[in-house]
């Protein structure tokens, strides 16, 4: 127990060092999802690591028609570019449909563009998605603006 407690202490030394932040974030997706509305928030916390790196994890719910679903949503952020106020990311993204009729799963990239208002704050907008999807008991491509909506949010960081 004495070895986990510090090796968890070293791991949040070495993260302060590197100029790590926790974060949390929220948002709406609208969209159009296999011929119905869409509307789903997604609220999410997670770490940034550096400049780049971030990841973290999304619990929310959900409607598709009149299908209420909740969900969960890991993924992984990466910056391509920035110049200090707007980042332009991509997100590997993997999202998993409970409690619903629909039986749905996703896996892919999201684009992805932030805003920085201050040290603390971000406003950003996801648009589309590129990837594979699961729905009704069969794996198949899945790409462009419809599949999982425009998003747009918060981050706030600690």
């Amino acid at each position: 127990m004495r070895k986990v407690l510090f090796l968890m202490l070293v791991f949040a030394c070495i993260c302060t060092k590197i100029n790590a932040q926790w974060f949390v974030s929220g948002g709406l997706n609208i969209g159009y999802y296999n011929q119905n509305f869409q509307l789903a928030l997604k609220p999410s916390a997670g770490y940034e690591f550096n400049d780049r790196w971030a990841v973290g994890v999304g619990l929310g719910m959900g409607m598709v028609s009149s299908d209420v679903y909740g969900y969960a949503q890991p993924y992984v952020r990466f910056n391509c570019w920035n110049n200090k106020r707007v980042f332009i990311d991509i997100k590997g993204s993997g999202e998993v449909l409970f409690k619903s009729k629909l039986k749905a799963a996703q896996i892919g990239l999201v684009p992805s563009v932030r805003f920085k208002i201050n040290d603390h704050f971000q406003v950003y907008g996801d648009v589309g998605f590129a990837g594979a999807e699961y729905y009704d008991g069969d794996w198949g491509p899945s790409f462009g603006v419809g599949s999982l909506g425009i998003g747009a949010g918060f981050i706030y960081r600690f």
